[in-house]
Formats: C-alpha cells, structure tokens, sequence
C-alpha cells in the first residue's frame, strides 16, 4: 500500500490548525466580553470558566481512554463526532433564546468539547509518525499560533464596530471548514513497529501513571509551571494599567504572544537536530520563570511588548517538544491518553485552575509584583521538576 504524501499530511494539519485554532479564539478568547454581553455578572464569568477547565478535563480522560482501548474506531470519526456536537450547541447558542442556567450549561459544553479536538488532532499527527511517516509538526502547528493571532487582532476591532454576537457565526464558520479539512486528510497507516511493552495491559490512568514515573513528573513539572503561567497572563491588563495602557494594548500584547510563537515553531526540524527535544523543553520551563521577571521590571509599554515576543522560548519550543517528549515515554497504545493528560496538566487544565484560584487569592493581599515574583517561584520550581524528570529519561534509555 502507497504511502500518503508527507508534504500533503503536514499541508492538511496546518490548514486545520489554521481553522481550528481560529475557531477556538472565536469561541474561548473573549469568554468575558461575550458572556458579559449575555448578561452574565464577573462572578458568574468566573464560575462558567472554571466549569470550563473541569468539564474539559472530564471529557478529555473519558474521549482519550475510550480511542487508546478501541484503536479499530478511527480517531478522525471521533473528531468529527466532537466537531458536530460543539457546532449544534454553538448555533444553539446563537440562533435559540436561553435560560440563564441552560446557556450557561450549553456555552460550558460547547468549549469543553472544543478544547478537547487540541489533544486529539495532535494524536492523529503522532498516528503518522508511528506508521512510519516522519512528519513535521512544528511548521504546521506555528500556522495554528499566527492564525490565532490575527484572528484575535481582527475579533477585537471587528466586535468594537459591531458586537461580540459576531462570535458564534465565525465560530460555526471555522467549524464547518475544519471537519471538511480533517477529511481531506489521508487515514494513518498502521504503526510499523509493535509496543514496547506488548504486555502493558489497555487499563486505567492510574495502572498507565504507576508503570510511568518519567510521565508523572513531566506531569507534575507542567501542573506547577502553569500555575505560574496562569495568574501572570491572567492580570496582564492590571500591569499595562499601571504603566498607562488600556485594552488596546493588551490586545496587541495577546498578537505578539501568540505571533512569537511561529519563528520557532519553523525553526523546530532545525533545533532538533542540534538539541535532543529533552533539552528543547527544559529550556522552556526555564523560560518560563524569567518571563514573570520581565513583566515585573517592565517600566513601559515597549518594554511589555518585549517581555510578549519572550513567548518564542516559552510556548513557542513547549508547543512541539512537549508532544513529541510525550509521545517517546510512552507506549503507541498509550499515545492519545498521554497527549490528552500533558494537555490537562498545563495552562488549560489543573495548572490554570490553581494558578488562577492562588492568583485571585494572593493578589489582593500581596499586589501584583509580590503575585509575580510568586510566579516565578513556582515557574523555577517546575523547571526544577523538569529536571528531574529529563535525568530520570535518560537513566531508562541507558
């Protein structure tokens, strides 16, 4: 049987990285501009954002657990599967009037369902790769970054001349695109090689953690670093206030984030050529800890724009050496489980949750600068765990 085209599998998932990280900015990063425009008050926002974080994290062990213990079920039908259900509640959303409750369960779904098509498309990157395909991932998940980024840019002058109702229409729009796209996609091959562990039995996350101390501690080192990540992203507009700024320019801080992000994820065949992807993802979690410093000493707007372009080292080498570290301490049967667990443990999961509960608390208390020297902390102490976790790596390969 003939091989699929590299060229046309990496042009295919940039495309529906274009798409689908166009529509998640859509639908996710104006969560408190669009359902203030529903009505709903800052404390209801902040209780529909965390039901958001949990029920991602639920779906995402249930859909993840279900693909590795039934490999025979295509992962891209179950991605279709996901696509529907959040386009229907989307439109529903739309197109229906709701009770406060319901549009806020409706909204709630719609995201957590979303958020889980991130793991699974990288999943079906890492199918290619273990059927013997060597794909890049880096170029076509930078597209995801920069589309993102200009997404969100246009999303913010667009909705200021209309309203943020324009968020479910463009929304549904990328939706209906990228099922059309994952399509196009060629079916993996069959992996070439067998497990590693052939006697590893398909059975819970607890068994799969238990059998996988390197995994745990990348876990843990992600679960710490994000909550360090999180409260200094969070109370950036309370930083650009302080020096002057408004929204406007912390929109333009969100673009260079996210923009910051594409150089390197081009660059990534190069960098791993020269630095093992362990070393590529230690110097991120090392990044992450000066990234809080920069904004604490930031005395001007340029200066913040600055500390947003250090995302190149930060999120941009996280982006794809995490999951390719991932996918090579694991087992191909436990693939999906693995990438859906780094996805859970970071910035959009357990990490966000605690990082954004600790920054509510402390930040009244102690003030910003003590809040993201607090950052730090806990970004150096992820590294640290980073660490740990690399050595023990490579004790086991020897």
């Amino acid at each position: 049987m003939k091989q699929p085209s590299r060229m046309r599998i990496e042009s295919n998932f940039a495309a529906l990285q274009g798409l689908y990280w166009a529509g998640a900015c859509a639908l996710t990063a104006f969560t408190a501009v669009y359902l203030s425009w529903q009505g709903l008050s800052d404390g209801q926002i902040g209780y529909t954002a965390s039901l958001i974080y949990l029920v991602t994290i639920v779906l995402s062990l249930l859909l993840s657990g279900y693909s590795d213990r039934h490999p025979a079920f295509p992962l891209k039908k179950l991605m279709t599967l996901l696509f529907l259900a959040s386009l229907f509640l989307t439109a529903g959303l739309h197109l229906l009037p709701m009770p406060l409750a319901l549009l806020i369960s409706a909204y709630v779904l719609a995201c957590s369902l979303d958020n889980c098509l991130g793991p699974m498309s990288t999943s079906l990157m890492m199918q290619y790769l273990n059927g013997g395909i060597p794909v890049r991932y880096g170029w076509p998940r930078g597209v995801g970054s920069i589309v993102y980024a200009l997404t969100a840019y246009g999303l913010g002058i667009w909705m200021d001349r209309v309203s943020p109702g324009i968020l479910p229409p463009v929304f549904l729009g990328m939706d209906v695109l990228g099922i059309a796209v994952l399509w196009l996609m060629p079916d993996p091959p069959p992996r070439q090689e067998p497990p590693r562990d052939e006697a590893a039995p398909k059975d819970s996350y607890f068994a799969m953690l238990r059998r996988n101390p390197t995994l745990v501690l990348l876990l843990l080192a992600c679960i710490v670093s994000g909550m360090g990540i999180c409260p200094a992203s969070t109370y950036r507009i309370r930083i650009v206030e302080q020096l002057g700024g408004s929204a406007a320019q912390l929109g333009k801080m969100v673009f260079l984030d996210a923009g910051a992000e594409l150089p390197i994820m081009f660059l990534s065949p190069l960098l791993l050529r020269r630095m093992k992807v362990e070393s590529l993802l230690t110097v991120s979690f090392l990044a992450n800890a000066v990234k809080p410093l920069l904004l604490v000493w930031a005395g001007s707007i340029p200066a913040l724009y600055a500390a947003s372009l250090f995302n190149f080292f930060c999120f941009g080498i996280y982006g794809f050496a995490s999951v390719l570290f991932a996918n090579a301490i694991v087992t191909p049967g436990e693939t999906v489980r693995s990438q859906s667990l780094l996805s859970l443990c970071y910035t959009s999961g357990i990490g966000g949750i605690l990082g954004n509960l600790l920054g509510g608390a402390l930040l009244p208390r102690i003030g910003l600068r003590a809040l993201l020297y607090t950052c730090c902390g806990l970004c150096c102490l992820g590294a640290a765990l980073m660490l740990l976790c690399v050595r023990r790596y490579r004790k086991e390969k020897i």
